[in-house]
């Protein structure tokens, strides 16, 4: 999904069709791949995600076959946006779900040595788009890119089910209970719109669908960028694999920043927010070869890195119980917000001939997780001193511990001897 900008600037020169409605190929893929999450994760714990991603990987290879038989830019957006994208569904949530449930002390450096290692293809794949289109023009390439993709149901046999989902799948086994016959409770886990409910959870959910709808900007803006400036194809490859082979080091440094407790995971996505929003805001300033190559890097650096903050910050917020709806739910909320985002990167520069709004405005986006963030962060402490004061007083008296000693003043004795009286 990395390598989408290579393949968005030759369906570009392939079939003419303009910025904004190009986009809306990849846009549309990416929304469905994200958006699927919820549903991917259940029946992940319903059926194993073993077999789910096989059956993802059946529908990639699917997708990219059909994809490179279609008549015009229309179709794809069925092929390649909708069949190709659950496909990806139904690899990504689940991979990125069940890797938490085996990992507790290292679970944010695990989560960065996963997802960056995508990093590996984001590097490699670029280049390998480039030679397969200069080969074997834009069909054939998608033909080869669709076997290569179904390497990964073989991948996927690999995998084994979490002890913790294997217990709940036997209860419901005891229960007898069928899909068209799922009890309210399932129904409910595969959209939790209760976890909205937990204010904390709502606000990172909404940063961070921010802070990656950014990233998923900056992956049609950036080698529309170079394609406009005329550099040559090979150069646009060389900025989509820059920013892979950087995640590979960012993702992991940062998810090792993570378990230091140096500072709260949640303050990294804000550290991560603002480098965003000054590095999009400024790039339209210097555009040149050699700015670009650097704007790549930081695009891993804060962007893409927040990819592996995502996951314990959810843990963070709901617990490990609720981890599975509370993660597809992000994913969910990250594949509305970069549906708009991508297509509106081409809209501005079909408006403006250029691709400095598209640039600013992911600045913008990731301006809006920081100030979030930063509200958190401010009202949260402000709030959770309020709560502990309140309840200080209220401890001394509910404990059951005698190794806790709380101290109470003379008025609230004096109260609890009246109330005893009664």
């Amino acid at each position: 999904m990395k390598s989408i900008g290579v393949l968005y600037t030759e369906l570009l020169d392939y079939y003419d069709a303009g910025t904004g409605n190009t986009a809306w190929i990849s846009g549309v893929n990416i929304f469905v791949a994200l958006a699927l999450a919820p549903f991917a994760n259940f029946f992940g714990e319903r059926y194993t995600y073993r077999a789910v991603m096989i059956t993802g990987s059946c529908l990639i290879l699917i997708g990219h076959t059909s994809s490179a038989f279609v008549p015009n830019i229309e179709w794809l957006y069925f092929t390649y946006g909708i069949v190709t994208g659950t496909g990806y569904s139904l690899i990504m949530a689940p991979s990125a779900t069940v890797m938490n449930f085996y990992f507790k002390e290292k679970r944010s450096f695990a989560n960065g040595v996963m997802v960056g290692s995508s990093g590996f293809c984001g590097m490699g794949f670029p280049y390998l788009y480039r030679f397969l289109f200069d080969k074997f023009s834009l069909h054939g390439a998608l033909l080869i890119i669709g076997a290569i993709f179904f390497n990964t149901c073989a991948a996927s046999s690999c995998l084994r089910q979490p002890p913790m989902l294997t217990q709940r799948k036997r209860v419901r086994e005891k229960r007898r209970e069928s899909l068209i016959n799922m009890s309210a409770e399932d129904r409910k886990r595969i959209v939790k719109v209760g976890l909205f409910e937990n204010k904390r959870f709502t606000i990172y959910l909404m940063a961070v669908c921010f802070q990656l709808a950014n990233f998923g900007g900056n992956l049609v803006a950036l080698p529309g960028q170079v394609r406009s400036l005329q550099l040559g194809k090979e150069t646009v490859a060389l900025s989509v694999s820059l920013v892979g082979a950087s995640e590979i080091v960012c993702r992991i440094f940062l998810g090792w920043v993570g378990d230091l407790n140096i500072m709260k995971r949640t303050t990294i996505l804000m550290i991560c927010s603002l480098g965003s929003c000054v590095s999009a805001i400024c790039i339209p300033f210097v555009l040149c070869q050699e700015s670009l190559f650097v704007y790549a890097v930081l695009v891993a650096l804060f962007s893409g890195s927040a990819w592996s903050l995502v996951g314990v910050i959810v843990i963070d917020c709901v617990g490990l119980n609720d981890f599975s709806p509370g993660f597809g739910l992000v994913y969910m909320g990250v594949a509305i917000s970069t549906l708009l985002t991508q297509p509106l990167a081409g809209w501005l520069e079909d408006i403006t001939g250029n691709w400095d709004m598209s640039f600013r405005f992911n600045g913008f986006l990731s301006g809006a997780a920081f100030l979030l963030c930063l509200l958190e962060y401010l009202f949260g402490n402000m709030c959770n001193r309020k709560m502990t004061e309140e309840e200080k007083s209220n401890d001394c008296k509910k404990t059951a511990y005698p190794e806790i000693v709380l101290q109470c003043t003379e008025k609230e004795i004096v109260k609890e001897k009246e109330n005893t009286r009664f």
